[in-house]
């Protein structure tokens, strides 16, 4: 009896780790793939009503009224941006928003940013850290809640970077970014 018990813990375990990687498999992103691939979580990307937009990276061209005079911005990229349960639904990744970074019309990469207050409550919670962990792989010396720095992998040329540092004294910065070699310089400052 006690080994049935075992056996359907471990069953109920693995089978809830496999929906959490299934509900957000952000390796899946076919990085280099048409922009239209991921338009149905971020709307039509061609309309740039709306959206966050990053001028340093885009290649549009646009007119935006400013005190009544039009300026006409020539950009290299496109970033586009949602939050993280319109993509992954129940992926239980917190407050947090994922960014697509979009080149010539093709998926550049993708951002996952965990939206933190002056607290840094959200990533107190370790939610991004243990998805990062549980999917891409461990992270040496990173059991302190408190750890801070930087761990990159190589998965199926896709490059991960996973961050998590303090851009000033008391507010952390913690993001997860996904690209290939082609790309990777769009998404590094």
């Amino acid at each position: 009896m006690r080994t049935i018990k075992t056996f359907t813990f471990t069953l109920i375990f693995i089978l809830a780790l496999n929906n959490l990687s299934a509900a957000c498999d952000l390796l899946g992103i076919n990085i280099g793939g048409d922009k239209s691939e991921i338009e149905n979580y971020f709307g039509t990307i061609d309309d740039l009503d709306g959206m966050i937009v990053d001028p340093e990276n885009s290649d549009e061209e646009f007119t935006e009224e400013n005190n009544d005079a039009n300026e006409t911005i020539t950009m290299e990229g496109l970033t586009v941006s949602t939050p993280i349960d319109d993509f992954c639904p129940n992926s239980n990744l917190g407050n947090a928003i994922i960014h697509a970074f979009i080149v010539e019309d093709k998926i550049a990469g993708i951002l996952v940013e965990v939206l933190n207050g002056t607290n840094n409550e959200e990533s107190k919670k370790r939610l991004l850290y243990n998805y990062v962990t549980s999917n891409y792989g461990s992270i040496e010396d990173s059991d302190d809640p408190n750890w801070t720095g930087s761990k990159n992998w190589n998965i199926s040329g896709k490059e991960v970077l996973y961050t998590k540092i303090y851009l000033t004294e008391n507010f952390l910065v913690e993001e997860l970014q996904i690209t290939n070699s082609k790309y990777i310089s769009y998404l590094l400052d």
